[in-house]
């Protein structure tokens, strides 16, 4: 047999199994349900994730433009399997443009989820846009048949989504043990009026700390998802996790602190940590020794903010010194702060749950002028309340909201 004639027998078959591939049924894709409306994570310099769940899916992608543009993007992600039967999507979008109004659709298996809605996100800051406002808020999965709240928190930042860049959620987001298949019930069936539009950033609280393999599947955090930082505008955010109060790899975490803040970017205006447990505090909650430790360390690198959940109530703090102490000079002085020394801890545990409300047998109300700590209460409070701030270049504006009324149960201003 010649040569010629193996390569024409070898283009023969080559066509005729081409052919045969063409020609064969292609694999039709599944009809997938949606199971978990859109929720906003890691919104980053220029990038930002958007994920979902159905309940099948072999491929996913998010069509988007800014309300400038005519002609939408497509991002493709990735899906995989959770610890609940359903399946995540995932779509990371990169290059976007800086403070823009994004809308966008969601696919799962090329087919739209949800084609009523219309989503939408804003884009990051640049650090020369410096103005932005956020939410913070704790302990807010507590389920609504016994006596929970995030139904009313939902609705109560509903109607600001359009001018809060992201949220702080400040652990104990599901209990009773931040189980995966709670997650739904308790927490995201409430906020799809919010968790698609407003990226969020949670933490762990102790509640969350007896399934903490569920806690990272759920979110899609920075780092290790136990702790991080990130940037907004000029201003630095320090996530920290605290365990049951003990802290997370306690030491590692604490020199990974100390490390970031001496990394921070030399034109940083702001510097606001949060975490899930009080140092000191006035509330029925204990104080808590490793988070007293890092005090000194506040007071050294300037944080202006500590923020916490744990404790179900509101409580602001006079402005301390790195031994805790309150600064004498701040003393009864809680509306503004005109460049302030020391730091200003709060504790916002008031988003679904308080104590004393409910099944507890005796109700709780703070009682700042006999706490164990003199001259430590600069505001306290027994409502259902989120905190609001502001950042306006080098001034702080920041409100309790109750998330019953509406209106402003505490407020107080930093400037610089």
């Amino acid at each position: 047999m010649t040569r010629s004639l193996v390569f024409n027998l070898f283009l023969i078959t080559t066509a005729a199994w081409l052919c045969a591939y063409c020609s064969s049924p292609k694999k039709e894709l599944s009809q997938a349900t949606l199971l978990r409306s859109p929720y906003l994570q890691c919104a980053f310099k220029d990038s930002l994730t958007i994920l979902w769940r159905t309940d099948s899916g072999e491929v996913c992608h998010v069509e988007y433009r800014s309300a400038d543009q005519e002609k939408w993007q497509q991002a493709t992600g990735i899906t995989r399997a959770t610890n609940t039967a359903a399946i995540e999507n995932e779509v990371v979008l990169h290059h976007l443009l800086p403070n823009k109004k994004y809308e966008y659709k969601i696919f799962t298996n090329k087919q739209e989820q949800l084609p009523d809605e219309k989503f939408w996100f804003r884009s990051p800051l640049t650090k020369k846009d410096t103005a932005f406002t956020f939410f913070a808020v704790g302990d807010i999965g507590e389920p609504v048949d016994e006596g929970g709240t995030p139904d009313v928190l939902a609705k109560a930042l509903e109607p600001h989504k359009d001018s809060l860049a992201f949220g702080l959620l400040l652990g104990d987001i599901v209990y009773p043990d931040g189980s995966s298949q709670r997650y739904d019930q308790n927490l995201f069936q409430y906020f799809t009026k919010v968790f698609p539009y407003v990226p969020t950033y949670a933490l762990l609280g102790n509640h969350d700390w007896q399934l903490p393999d569920d806690f990272t599947k759920e979110w899609k955090l920075p780092n290790n998802e136990h702790y991080y930082s990130f940037d907004y505008g000029k201003t630095h955010f320090i996530g920290l996790d605290s365990k049951i109060g003990d802290f997370y790899d306690y030491e590692e975490q604490v020199e990974w602190f100390k490390n970031d803040l001496q990394k921070r970017a030399k034109d940083t205006e702001w510097t606001i940590v949060f975490l899930h447990h009080n140092g000191k505090s006035c509330t029925y909650k204990q104080d808590y020794e490793n988070v007293i430790a890092l005090y000194p360390i506040f007071e050294e690198a300037k944080v202006d903010l500590v923020l916490n959940g744990h404790a179900h109530t509101y409580e602001r703090l006079n402005p301390m010194n790195g031994q805790g102490e309150p600064i004498s000079q701040y003393i009864g002085k809680t509306a503004t702060y005109a460049n302030p020394s020391g730091f200003i801890s709060i504790t916002v545990g008031s988003g679904g749950k308080l104590r004393g409300i409910g099944s507890d047998p005796k109700p709780f109300t703070p009682d700042p002028e006999h706490c164990r700590h003199p001259n430590l209460v600069a505001k306290a409070n027994h409502l259902w309340a989120y905190l609001q701030l502001s950042i306006e270049g080098r001034k702080l504006k920041a409100k309790a909201i109750s998330t019953e009324k509406g209106d402003v149960v505490d407020e107080f201003i930093i400037e610089k």
